[in-house]
Formats: C-alpha cells, structure tokens, sequence
C-alpha cells in the first residue's frame, strides 16, 4: 500500500530534486552544451556559405565585367589593326604612285634625251651627207671641168694640127 505521510514526500521531493540536479548536471548540461554547439557550428556554416555566395557572385560580377571589357579590348583592338592596316596600305600605295611617277618622268626624260640625241645624229649625218653629196657635185664638176678643159684642148690642138699642115 501506498502510504503518504511527511517524510515520505519529503524523501520523495529530496529525490527528485537530486535526480533533476544530476540530470540537469550530466545530461540535459552536455546535451544542451552539444546542441549549442552544433547550433553554433550551424550558423557558421550558413555565415560562410552566405559569405562564399556573396564571394562567388562577386567573381561573377567581375568576371562578366571582365568579359565585357575583354569584348570591347578586342573590338578595339580589331579596329586599331585595321586602321593600321588601311595607313599601310595607304602608305604602300602612295609609295607605289610616287616610285610610278618618279619611273615615268624618268622614262619621259630619258625618251627626251634619246629623241635629242637621235636628232643630233641626224643632223650629223645630213650634214655629212650634205657634204658628201657636195664634194661629190665638186668632183663631178672637176671631173666635167676637166673633161671639158681636155675637150677644149682636143679641139684647139686638133685646129692647130689642121691649120698648120
């Protein structure tokens, strides 16, 4: 039978409270002391995984910015390549009209001097023909000159030749 008197329930008390003091001091104290713990553990975590997200879509940030720049670099870049490239090309062809014009007025003076040069020595030989057809006429007018002298002779000894006989 149950009794319930004084001292029972004060035992009864006595006991529950030791009972509740060492589970509060070697359970529910280290079960608590651990949940804190991972709780702690936990929060970090979240802290770090919130912290790498942020870090994560800050990279992505600067990487997209990066690659826009990286874009219009190269764009740039394209661009001033070929800028460049028209200047050379402009460069060589100016070059090229320059040397053209530089051969042709060479050509131009080199023809001027050839016609001049060609006239010269026409005018050499016709001068030399000139005098080669004139000393033939004076030749040839000796020559008829002569005849004419040893005709005249001919005739004048062949009338002395008749009167005298």
């Amino acid at each position: 039978m149950l009794k319930i008197d004084f001292w029972n329930i004060v035992f009864t008390v006595i006991n529950l409270l030791v009972l509740y003091w060492a589970m509060k001091k070697f359970l529910i104290g280290p079960i608590t002391a651990i949940m804190d713990k991972r709780k702690e553990l936990i929060e970090s975590q979240l802290a770090h995984a919130a912290e790498t997200e942020k870090a994560a879509l800050q990279l992505k940030t600067d990487y997209e910015r990066d690659l826009g720049n990286a874009k219009e670099e190269s764009r740039e870049i394209v661009e001033k390549a070929r800028d460049d490239a028209k200047a050379e090309y402009d460069r060589i062809v100016k070059e090229a009209d320059e040397k053209a014009s530089a051969i042709i007025t060479k050509a131009n003076k080199t023809v001027e001097l050839e016609r001049q040069k060609t006239l010269q020595e026409m005018e050499s030989e016709i001068a030399g023909l000139a005098l080669a057809a004139a000393a033939k006429i004076m030749n040839d007018k000796q020559d008829n000159d002569t005849a004419l002298y040893n005709k005249f002779l001919a005739k004048a000894g062949d009338a002395n030749d008749t009167a005298g006989n």
